[in-house]
């Protein structure tokens, strides 16, 4: 049955793919004639998209940091209670299962012996990380102040803003080029847009 749907699911994608490629191209070739022939609604449509749009001010919020610690630790006896509870409770049902269930995550993505192997690690992964759990929800419970330390070296702040800026830069280079020589810009987009239509047709 997975081998059927495999082979339907990839003959959908290459359908999917040519018909993406025969609008592309005829799109192409739309706009290709219109900068050969200087068209004023082609020139306004590039000056258009090469406009910059920024939406940082949209997307500030979720890069910033919320501290709910100062709140949850007010209530430091309940909260170590809780992941304590929680912690044990996920500890004991962990060491019962069998690493095999984890093995259906990585079937398919990887072999059988290395989704064996990915398993354990999971399951080792999920115990560890539930045992330090049980620690902090003791520190949280009779070491608040311990904890709050802690808290204040791994609560830093740290922004890549500065290394991922040039990523959001524009760089108008080849489109300056094309407004400065459109009628040349224009035939040879509009030739390469044919090729590639007409082969995309032929194929299909």
């Amino acid at each position: 049955m997975s081998n059927i749907l495999s082979q339907v699911s990839y003959q959908v994608f290459l359908y999917t793919v040519f018909v993406f490629f025969i609008i592309a191209s005829v799109f192409s070739f739309i706009v290709g004639v219109g900068l050969a022939t200087r068209s004023v609604v082609m020139l306004r449509f590039f000056e258009f998209m090469n406009r910059g749009f920024s939406a940082r001010k949209l997307y500030r919020p979720l890069f910033a940091p919320h501290f709910v610690e100062p709140v949850l630790l007010k209530h430091s006896g309940l909260l170590g209670i809780v992941i304590i509870v929680g912690a044990i409770t996920s500890v004991f049902l962990l060491w019962e299962v069998d690493a095999d269930v984890f093995q259906s995550v990585y079937i398919g993505a990887f072999a059988a012996e290395e989704a064996e192997i990915l398993a354990g690690y999971t399951k080792s992964f999920l115990l560890v990380g539930n045992i330090l759990c049980v620690a902090v929800g003791i520190l949280a419970l009779y070491f608040p102040h311990l904890l709050t330390k802690i808290e204040s070296y791994t609560d830093k702040w740290y922004t890549l803003r500065k290394q991922t800026r040039p990523l959001t830069q524009m760089h108008l280079e080849v489109d300056q080029w094309v407004m400065a020589h459109p009628t040349v810009s224009g035939i040879t987009l509009s030739i390469m847009s044919l090729i590639l239509g007409v082969t995309m047709y032929a194929w299909f």
